[in-house]
């Protein structure tokens, strides 16, 4: 009888220990480089496809801009065979299926006279995932730090 406490116990440390190490792992940040439009990329778990810019409002000299760079650029995202539209702006968290998706760097630079063609860009996309909930938070996750 004394040795089914000490037992139990080598048990219950096994069970924990089993369990600590099966813990899913801290899932990456991910990332799919020089991207071309109309080109299907695998970022992260989402299947990203670039299809138009939506603004690019980049100056060529910084010296003559008077206003904030914007660049969006518009994305069909497939998660689990499902399509969804997001805009993408450059250097700016948007929340997507699982995560958030970032353009890094469209791959080109700008111009003085604008006009670039869709076959000039090779874009750089980033996928942050989202920070498991817990129960004890409400509310949206918090968007990461770039």
């Amino acid at each position: 009888m004394r040795f089914k406490p000490v037992l139990s116990r080598l048990a219950f440390v096994a069970l924990g220990a089993l369990a600590f190490s099966s813990a899913p792992a801290q899932a990456q940040v991910s990332r799919a480089d020089d991207v071309a439009f109309f080109q299907e990329a695998q970022v992260g778990p989402l299947q990203v496809t670039p299809f138009g810019v939506v603004r690019d409002q980049r100056c060529a000299d910084a010296r003559f801009c008077f206003r904030p760079e914007d660049m969006r650029v518009s994305v069909i995202v497939r998660e689990r065979g499902l399509p969804y539209e997001i805009v993408l702006r450059l250097g700016q968290p948007v929340a997507a299926p699982g995560g958030f998706l970032v353009l890094r760097d469209p791959g080109t630079r700008p111009r003085e006279r604008g006009a670039l063609h869709l076959r000039e860009y090779a874009l750089d996309i980033e996928f942050i995932p989202a920070p498991p909930r817990t129960r004890t938070r409400t509310g949206p996750a918090p968007l990461p730090r770039p």
